[in-house]
């Protein structure tokens, strides 16, 4: 009523009128967006294009099918990380090997792989081979192991063309690159080491050098002897034999006992025939892309096999006799098929089997406080009730899990070890801690950590490269000898006669190490004590071992002396009031910029290692203390000052002089 009673010659509401401009203008900016969007699609099409062929490019020329197919997704895991631009570079420059491919790789390799620091340079000592588009240019370095006197290893670039003669007493200039969760290269000034290069035959000579100067991992070393063959290190550093995808190059001469391991194995196992062919869908492709498969591996996968152990070992826990010997390695050594193992390594595992069964009961090492256990006794242990079930990766018990689980009319779980569903229950969580998130625990990758058993997890002999218990025992004893109190500890409580007082005891703490039936290259503390029984510990380990065994074992050890601290301070562990260890050795990290105690060098050093293992307190203690343990007590300094008076203090040693 109100529109119709408007006055006509003074209407209120005005009709617009229509204008093409805003329908024009919205044409245009649909169109120049269209237009965008197109030659945005267009360039990163052509980029992806150029990049695709860059990388073909760059393939070609490293020759890859001369590499294991382990160390082949390598070169393919490095290339995905490069960006378009070094792409091209690499596909395009004359100079791209020794200039730009070669550093970086190596340092992708030193940070990246599981594999040891010679494997590392034997690696890049065939690509120099391979390649041939360097050679026209003048070669200005050649690659190395730096070898310290405590047998720690680091890749190094050289710059000499050739170690001789004329190389005595001559400053070169190197470049070191440090492993993942490794030490930096720390020796003092006019310090000797031993420089170990291959020659086209695979075979190391070994050479005397002394260091000049440091700066960051930048070095300045003398050459001061010639080269000369070192046996042990050529018999020892042994890379495996290339193999086809289908497997050995000599089946015939496998065992006919170990023909058809899978199939015995899943016979074995009676798990339904649908599981069956997923596993050996899983194994045949592992063994046709080894290295892809570590790669992109999923937690399927792992799940799958686990699920495979569990039924097997409840059926060995069982039936004792006429046991088929792929099982018997499967169990031991996460075995899987014939052709994946050399003929001669089946045979040396399963003779390694017996002895590792005997060296766990030996009881030469009284003073040591640790109790090596293969993985198939210490599950016995926790199904015969004698252990408690592990903790998970969160700390959580089994017991706090299964309460948190219960809705508030429900009854808890019945602990009953003669009740065959709470036996598999706790086997399931054990094998789920244990085995699962061990396996990434014993790895200083865990992207490249598979379980299944192969022949390019090996270097030399099998006997050097597996974790016996004797090894981990006198390695323990070693460490004792020198860090007398590594398994006491000194506790006050109020007195019992007077409460105004208090009394000092020690007490003692022990450890269990488990041998988890894979290839690693670290040891890890899994847990710092066991519920029921607060003295335990938990240390693991990989029975088979790619990395310096006495090093590996220090390092573990540093992680159980600094945890036990910790738990006995509790949540006063950073407490300055009354200093310990812990606090201690917390305040140097968050304060080691500003101390003025430290040098400029020092300072880098510690910011370098800090990093490295990813600000994780723990790690950075244990590599101080193997340093402490190892070199220190040998004399031969390697900490910086802050370091070594707060080791002195609360880990004091006798220094060899």
């Amino acid at each position: 009523m109100f529109i119709l009673g408007q006055d006509p010659g003074n209407p209120i509401l005005i009709w617009p009128e229509f204008s093409w401009t805003p329908v024009i203008s919205g044409a245009i900016f649909l169109v120049l967006l269209f237009t965008v969007i197109y030659i945005l699609q267009r360039y990163l099409r052509r980029q992806n294009r150029l990049a695709l062929e860059h990388r073909a490019k760059i393939v070609s020329k490293l020759q890859l099918h001369h590499f294991n197919s382990k160390d082949t997704n390598l070169f393919h895991t490095f290339l995905d990380q490069v960006d378009n631009s070094d792409l091209k570079r690499l596909a395009e420059d004359p100079s791209w090997y020794r200039k730009y491919f070669l550093p970086e790789f190596l340092q992708f390799l030193a940070e990246q792989s599981n594999l040891p620091a010679w494997k590392d340079i034997l690696i890049v000592h065939a690509l120099d081979h391979l390649i041939e588009d360097h050679k026209a240019t003048a070669k200005n370095f050649i690659t190395a192991i730096l070898e310290t006197d405590s047998e720690e290893r680091f890749p190094a670039l050289l710059g000499i063309q050739e170690i001789d003669e004329s190389s005595l007493n001559r400053a070169i200039r190197a470049r070191i690159y440090t492993k993942k969760v490794g030490a930096t290269f720390s020796l003092t000034r006019y310090e000797r080491m031993q420089i170990l290069v291959p020659d086209d035959s695979k075979q190391w000579l070994k050479s005397e050098a002394i260091l000049i100067s440091q700066e960051g991992t930048n070095l300045t070393l003398q050459i001061k002897t010639t080269p000369e063959l070192d046996e042990k290190k050529t018999e020892e550093w042994i890379e495996a034999p290339k193999t086809s995808p289908a497997g050995p190059a000599h089946p015939g001469i496998i065992p006919d006992e170990y023909l058809n391991s899978l199939d015995q194995i899943l016979e074995y196992s009676g798990l339904n025939p649908s599981v069956c062919e997923e596993i050996t869908r899983l194994v045949h492709a592992y063994k046709e892309h080894p290295g892809l498969i570590r790669r992109r591996h999923r937690q399927e996968d792992y799940k799958i096999l686990i699920r495979l152990y569990k039924v097997c070992f409840i059926k060995f826990r069982s039936q004792v006799a006429h046991i088929p010997k792929p099982v018997l390695l499967f169990i031991h050594f996460f075995f899987l098929d014939e052709g994946l193992v050399s003929a001669k390594r089946l045979q040396d595992l399963e003779l390694a089997i017996t002895t590792l069964k005997s060296s766990v009961t030996d009881r030469q090492y009284q003073e040591v406080k640790l109790s090596v256990h293969l993985l198939p006794d210490w599950l016995n242990l926790i199904l015969s009730g004698k252990k408690n079930p592990s903790q998970n990766s969160l700390g959580q018990t089994y017991d706090q899990i299964q309460k948190s689980n219960l809705r508030w009319n429900q009854e808890p779980e019945t602990k009953n070890i003669m009740n065959k569903e709470y036996l598999l229950h706790i086997l399931d969580w054990e094998l789920e801690n244990i085995l699962y998130m061990g396996l990434l625990g014993v790895s200083l990758n865990p992207n490249f950590a598979y379980p299944i058993l192969s022949e390019d997890q090996f270097y030399g002999a099998t006997e050097s490269n597996l974790t016996f218990p004797d090894k981990v025992l006198s390695n323990a004893e070693r460490v004792l000898k020198i860090d007398t109190s590594i398994f006491q500890r000194q506790v006050s409580a109020i007195s019992n006669v007077d409460p105004t007082q208090t009394d000092l005891y020690r007490k003692e703490f022990f450890a269990d190490c488990i041998l988890l039936p894979y290839s690693g290259n670290r040891g890890v503390l899994w847990q710092e004590t066991s519920v029921g029984n607060q003295d335990y510990s938990r240390l693991l380990f990989p029975v088979v071992m790619t990395e310096n065994a006495t090093l590996v074992v220090t390092k573990t050890l540093g992680e159980f002396r600094w945890e036990t601290e910790r738990t006995l301070r509790g949540r006063k562990w950073k407490d300055p009031i009354p200093a310990s260890l812990t606090s201690e050795y917390y305040s140097y990290l968050e304060n080691f910029q500003k101390n003025p105690n430290l040098t400029v060098e020092a300072k880098k050093r510690i910011e370098q290692q800090w990093i490295k293992v990813g600000k994780n307190i723990k790690d950075m203690f244990s590599i101080d203390y193997a340093y402490w343990i190892l070199l220190e007590a040998e004399g031969k300094p390697r900490l910086n000052r802050v370091v070594r008076e707060i080791l002195n203090r609360f880990v004091p040693i006798q220094i060899k002089m």
